[in-house]
């Protein structure tokens, strides 16, 4: 199950609030504490817990509850662990109000992806509006993101997403992949980007996990993953006959905030450029951020921010409050977020940044003053 972090005041604070409850004998049979303010939830997977969901109080949502997000067969997940705080925080706001929330990397749940290869192809869903709506927040981005793992000589099934486009950014080996009958191949930082309705296939054709980021849009369903023994697989191949992948490998980043750079490697324009036929609904951008460095404090009106962090450690302000987060987490920063990313780490700071609508410069604070 996954955790949403919360400032070391709000723990401190929890502590208090369940000792308290405690000798006051005020402490319920479910975890919950009485009396406090916000609601427990489980996070991931339906909100409560097999032990019983806290009635009232900053909780944990100890227990274990089952995961009702289905797999990529459909099939229900793994049961989750600790889920995370939501309701109200020790200022008296909303989780709304933080603006954001850190998916820490350890909290995210294995399932298997496909049936016929169920130990060799592992999915972990990492953000999704489901997802989001089970850990009790208002969902402000359409589209799913997920890390895929696949063994050494394996490869999924040949399929194709009814409706969905899928954006794959290389993680770790090399990605041989047969899309609508043209083979290609990917290397660790290539964007493929496959449009809706394409068959393909990805092998990994090495002596090491292939590891990948599969951003999909709209969200990924069990429903619009469509194998080739299905009646609707040729249809809906004929209707994507001329359609191919993109491999984006090289793209000359720009200095956006002093020494931080962006290179832009899918959007709405750059798309179009490749194909008119071609859509996607959210942009996708490499940033870096030098040791000492940061991004400057500002506000994205209208875009939600996505940013799942490929390398360093940091820390990022939002709405006065400050949160650190580590490699392999996730950050949710909600549309009109007052936001700045530190880098406190050694070396580089490195993320990919998936935005909803797409990121556009004229509704950036910061961009706006200059």
């Amino acid at each position: 199950m996954r955790r949403i972090l919360i400032t070391k005041t709000a723990i401190y604070l929890t502590i208090l609030l369940l000792l308290s409850a405690a000798v006051c004998g005020c402490v319920s049979e479910s975890g919950g504490a009485s009396g406090g303010t916000g609601s427990g939830s489980g996070g991931t997977g339906g909100s409560g817990s097999s032990g019983g969901s806290g009635s009232s109080g900053i909780s944990d949502g100890s227990g274990t509850a089952a995961d009702t997000n289905p797999d990529r067969n459909g099939n229900a997940g793994a049961t989750g662990g600790k889920g995370g705080a939501v309701g109200t925080d020790q200022n008296g706001g909303t989780t709304a109000d933080i603006g954001a929330i850190i998916i820490e990397r350890s909290g995210v749940i294995k399932k298997h992806a496909f049936a016929i290869t169920r130990d060799n192809i592992i999915c972990e869903n990492i953000i999704s509006p489901s997802i989001l709506k089970d850990d009790g927040l208002y969902p402000m981005i359409d589209f799913e993101m997920s890390l895929i793992t696949i063994s050494p000589n394996h490869e999924t099934p040949m399929h194709l997403l009814k409706g969905t486009s899928e954006s794959m950014f290389i993680l770790s080996g090399n990605a041989d992949m047969l899309i609508n009958g043209r083979f290609m191949t990917a290397e660790p930082g290539n964007l493929v980007h496959v449009p809706k309705n394409t068959p393909m296939i990805v092998r990994n054709g090495g002596r090491s996990d292939l590891k990948y980021l599969s951003i999909t849009y709209p969200p990924y369903s069990p429903e619009n993953e469509i194998l080739d023994s299905d009646s609707e697989f040729n249809k809906l191949r004929a209707d994507s006959e001329d359609a191919t992948a993109i491999i984006v490998s090289e793209v000359t980043p720009e200095v956006f905030f002093k020494d931080v750079t962006v290179a832009n490697l899918i959007n709405p324009k750059i798309i179009k450029d490749y194909n008119q036929n071609y859509s996607i609904g959210c942009g996708i951008a490499y940033i870096t951020i030098p040791e000492g460095s940061q991004t400057e404090p500002h506000i994205v009106e209208g875009t939600t921010e996505v940013d799942h962090i490929l390398k360093g450690k940091g820390e990022f302000a939002v709405n006065s409050r400050i949160m650190a987060f580590d490699e392999g987490d996730t950050l949710y920063i909600q549309s009109g977020a007052h936001q700045s990313i530190t880098n406190t780490g050694d070396g580089d700071l490195v993320y990919l940044s998936i935005t909803c609508p797409p990121y556009d410069p004229g509704v950036d604070s910061s961009v706006k003053s200059k």
